[in-house]
């Protein structure tokens, strides 16, 4: 009960401190992002799943994917400026089991989510700068596609219904804005809650009833609309 509660007065805290914020501030540009993503589910003790009518240790590996979409930036004096943004991402993992010589599977997980985060951002000397702060997830869908070893046709999941409806993560980042208003980022989001709520025997999906939280690195580069905000110092005189 409590976390039911808690999750939509978050939400709704996030809205409000936006339009107020966003009202109140004077010096407010948007901008586009996009980049690659390497994305992560993180489990608790040793997931198990069925593969194939066998019962699997399975162990969950990185994979490549893409975000996309855009933000605000919000100026509060000189050093300090506040970035909500709104971003597609394509997260998920790769499934195996666990010993090598037991493969007979691979497991692609995607989730595909609309995730906002609400970063508070420090300016650096040299037009560095690094970021902080919560974000939302809300999910798109989850799919499973499944290849058993020595086959050429994939089994296709659908595991929206087994997995949570929105995501909590906290990201971590630093960047640099050129001259131009043209930057990069990397950032690291940390999963705070496990999206997962299938039990066992609650899905014919090949889905484990353990712990999963997502995780993903970003590198992505981004343009900012309008005047510089990033002034470099003039050179020192001769």
């Amino acid at each position: 009960m409590r976390q039911s509660i808690f999750k939509p007065s978050f939400n709704l805290f996030l809205i409000f401190s936006l339009l107020t914020l966003t009202t109140h501030a004077q010096n407010v540009q948007f901008g586009v992002k996009a980049g690659l993503g390497f994305a992560e589910l993180m489990t608790s003790g040793r997931p198990t799943t069925i593969v194939d009518g066998n019962t699997q240790t399975m162990r969950y590996y990185p994979i490549t994917t893409f975000t996309g979409g855009a933000f605000a930036s919000v100026l509060f004096g000189k050093k300090w400026s506040l970035q909500p943004e709104v971003v597609y991402s394509l997260q998920g993992a790769t499934g195996r089991p666990e010993q090598d010589y037991y493969v007979t599977a691979t497991e692609d997980y995607r989730l595909s989510y609309l995730n906002v985060p609400v970063l508070v951002k420090y300016k650096l000397p040299q037009a560095f700068f690094v970021e902080t702060g919560p974000q939302v997830g809300l999910l798109l869908s989850g799919k499973i596609n499944e290849t058993l070893v020595g086959s050429v046709n994939s089994v296709h999941y659908d595991i929206k219904r087994q997995l949570k409806s929105t995501d909590l993560s906290w990201a971590v980042g630093l960047g640099y804005c050129s001259p131009f208003n043209l930057g990069f980022d990397a950032r690291y989001n940390l999963g705070l809650e496990n999206v997962n709520q299938a039990t066992s025997g609650s899905s014919t999906a090949p889905i484990p009833a353990g712990t999963l939280k997502n995780s993903m690195f970003q590198l992505g580069v981004f343009y900012i609309f309008g005047k510089k905000l990033y002034n470099p110092p003039p050179p020192p005189e001769i």
